[in-house]
């Protein structure tokens, strides 16, 4: 019996078979885009809840680690609007249009929500930093560069 040799078309063939076999092989990065009432997330263009999300999370520390700052900022946020809350309510209960106000609930007010705010903004901030973090883990050196072989240019396996 003879052997067939592989011709030029077969050597191409096969290159762009491994190629896109290799493509398909990477995993998902995770995207964030505000939604009407909270954060919406995206693995490529499938959406995800939030429990998904955490599983995710859960492979990578850093990420798992930032998400979980971002959750205690969260919660500080909400119980500095609690407090501005509490403070309008002060402030209005005690509210004299033709007499002097009392400062300290102004004072109360406008301080819970700047740190409310400084809350908010920071816990957003921790939630990118864990998505990036998360898609940064994704990215595994390839194995796989081209460059100076014994024969000259071609495919180098790097280890």
């Amino acid at each position: 019996m003879a052997t067939k040799k592989m011709n030029a078309k077969q050597w191409i063939a096969l290159l762009v078979l491994t190629a896109v076999s290799g493509i398909h092989v990477r995993a998902q990065e995770i995207t964030m885009f505000p939604g009407f009432w909270n954060y919406q997330y995206y693995e490529d263009d499938t959406r995800i809840t939030t429990k998904d999300l955490v599983t995710l999370f859960e492979k990578n520390d850093e990420s798992l680690a930032h998400w979980k700052k971002s959750k205690t900022f969260n919660t500080l946020s909400g119980v500095a609007l609690g407090s501005e809350i509490g403070f309008l309510v002060w402030e209005l209960s005690e509210y004299d249009p033709y007499g002097e106000n009392d400062v300290a609930t102004s004072v109360g007010f406008y301080s819970s929500f700047a740190i409310g705010l400084t809350f908010l903004i920071l816990s957003n901030n921790q939630k990118k930093k864990a998505i990036l973090s998360y898609n940064k883990s994704l990215q595994k050196p390839s194995a796989f560069k081209i460059g100076p072989s014994r024969s000259g240019l071609g495919v180098v396996v790097s280890f």
